[in-house]
């Protein structure tokens, strides 16, 4: 099974091709997907991965809850399989919904967590002592509520027609940067930090010149990990942009508008943030 795998595979991947565009790590996470949807297709005998169909979504999905997936894991698997559904002209078979699939994360991830404040602030402190770009990019999340990947790529301020001064946010999800108003003497503080150091540094971005994305982003995570930005601590990284999204609340902000922040299309996705 192991050759006929490894065609089916090749055959994906050549069947979506360069057309499948999405941000470095979103896709290498879907291609991977995308593997394991081929090794399933070539462990039930399929001779082509274009001979996929319904019941083969069906018996798919019914593999990854027996197997006890997660719902977040089975979602990532809808979107992977869908692109390819539609990559070989059969749109239909996958649900638009991830919810008949069991990826739906209703009661479970769309719940407000209360971040441990205290605990993000020592870590903060750590993070700055193992490293200077570390330090930053944790403070870029805590002051403006970007993604980790987002913390460690976004670099450029720009100031538009109406005098504001804006941080253009890189390595968003599905690649389309968002501008941010710098609006605070906290944003204005980590801004003039951050170019301080990209000065100093002459980087392109907080990644070290000795890094790549990946291996930035892998051993950012590990050393948030390490240093007990934890969710059994309420202090993961995650939960810099819960406490974001939380004071934009707290201070009036409509839900459209920290939506928009945060990079959100759906305003719903908000309760994912603060409580109604």
């Amino acid at each position: 099974m192991g050759k006929h795998a490894q065609k089916l595979k090749h055959e994906a991947r050549g069947i979506i091709g360069k057309n499948w565009s999405a941000a470095s790590l979103t896709r290498e996470k879907l291609l991977g997907n995308l593997d394991r949807i081929a090794e399933f297709a070539a462990a039930k005998g399929y001779q082509h991965i274009s001979q996929i169909g319904g019941r083969f979504v069906t018996d798919f999905f019914e593999h990854l809850k027996a197997g006890g997936r997660s719902p977040s894991t089975i979602s990532g698997y809808a979107t992977a399989l869908r692109t390819l559904a539609a990559a070989i002209g059969k749109v239909n078979i996958v649900p638009r919904t991830n919810e008949s699939l069991g990826g739906s994360r209703a009661g479970t991830r769309l719940q407000p967590k209360e971040p441990d404040i205290e605990k993000l602030i020592e870590v903060r402190e750590k993070l700055y002592t193992k490293a200077q770009w570390l330090g930053i990019a944790h403070d870029i999340r805590a002051v403006f509520g970007v993604r980790a990947k987002e913390s460690l790529l976004t670099r450029t301020t720009f100031v538009d027609a109406r005098g504001r001064t804006l941080l253009q946010v890189e390595g968003t999800k599905g690649g389309r940067p968002r501008n941010l108003t710098v609006d605070t003497p906290e944003k204005g503080s980590v801004v003039a930090q951050l170019r301080e150091h990209l000065a100093a540094t002459g980087g392109k971005s907080l990644i070290p010149a000795r890094m790549s994305l990946k291996e930035a982003y892998s051993f950012q995570k590990n050393s948030l990990h390490r240093l007990g930005a934890t969710k059994a601590n309420n202090a993961n990284a995650h939960l810099a942009r819960h406490a974001y999204a939380q004071a934009l609340k707290e201070a009036g902000v409509d839900r459209a508008a920290i939506a928009q922040d945060l990079g959100h299309g759906r305003i719903d996705v908000i309760s994912h943030y603060c409580r109604k």
